[in-house]
């Protein structure tokens, strides 16, 4: 998979270039959370397939709404998944076409 072929399957785009340290970080650790059951990243979990793992999840409405929809800040959630996929775009595709 290339780069321009992630962005197009997850719909990224340059607006998702920005990246709010003091919001995006915190929200990386709720996404994190919220594939993990709960729990927090251990300080060498350098992965990023959970992130296109909470994307595929996004796509799926009765997960939007039965999960992610409970939750006050899912919006935050949602951008920040997309803000994620834009910044760690390489080391997701290394994970990814590892696999392949």
């Amino acid at each position: 998979m290339t780069k321009e072929e992630l962005f197009e399957k997850y719909h990224i785009d340059e607006r998702h270039a920005a990246w709010d340290c003091m919001i995006d970080n915190w929200i990386s650790v709720e996404i994190y959370r919220v594939m993990h059951d709960g729990e927090l990243p251990p300080q060498d979990d350098l992965s990023t397939g959970w992130i296109t793992e909470f994307s595929e999840k996004c796509m799926d409405v009765h997960w939007m709404f039965t999960v992610l929809k409970k939750r006050e800040d899912w919006g935050s959630l949602f951008l920040t998944g997309k803000r994620m996929i834009y910044r760690f775009a390489d080391e997701i595709l290394l994970e990814i076409n590892k696999d392949s």
